[in-house]
């Protein structure tokens, strides 16, 4: 009994040391007015505002961008997020309906912001850079018509 009773002591204390350490990930992430600042390309390795078992680990030179991408529902997040993902060299890509916002995981080697960016437009979203040709937009289904 007594020995149960320090097992069981001594795996909570490791845990409790283990939590506050912050070598859980989500204590190390940055706040999101941090992230937000980031500029696109910019090296990093969590984003603060994301549950860190949501991104895939990056390779040893990958980079993380953020992009803003024009978008209104479930169907454009799929849309926008294959068509990141579609481009050689994008690990990560997960579009913030609420924000507009893509965040990417990237080699820098085989493909750059803009190349991602350009295959987004390509698909139908505008992105800061590039704006989706209008025979593509009025393709797109009802629910995902973004402009005015």
């Amino acid at each position: 009994m007594k020995t149960t009773i320090l097992a069981t002591f001594a795996l909570s204390t490791l845990l409790f040391i283990a939590c506050s350490s912050g070598s859980s990930g989500k204590n190390n992430a940055a706040p999101n007015n941090e992230t937000e600042q980031m500029e696109s390309g910019a090296a990093h390795n969590e984003m603060g505002h994301m549950e860190s078992d949501q991104m895939t680990p990056g390779g040893a030179h990958e980079e993380h961008a953020m992009l803003n991408v024009k978008g209104k529902c479930e169907t454009c997040k799929e849309r926008i997020e294959k068509a990141a993902k579609g481009v050689k060299g994008v690990s990560f890509a997960n579009w913030e309906m609420e924000k507009q916002v893509l965040h990417l995981n990237y080699d820098p080697d085989k493909t750059s912001p803009d190349a991602i960016a350009k295959a987004v437009a390509k698909a139908g979203h505008d992105t800061d850079k590039y704006k989706a040709d209008q025979a593509t937009y009025d393709a797109l289904p009802d629910c995902c018509k973004y402009r005015n």
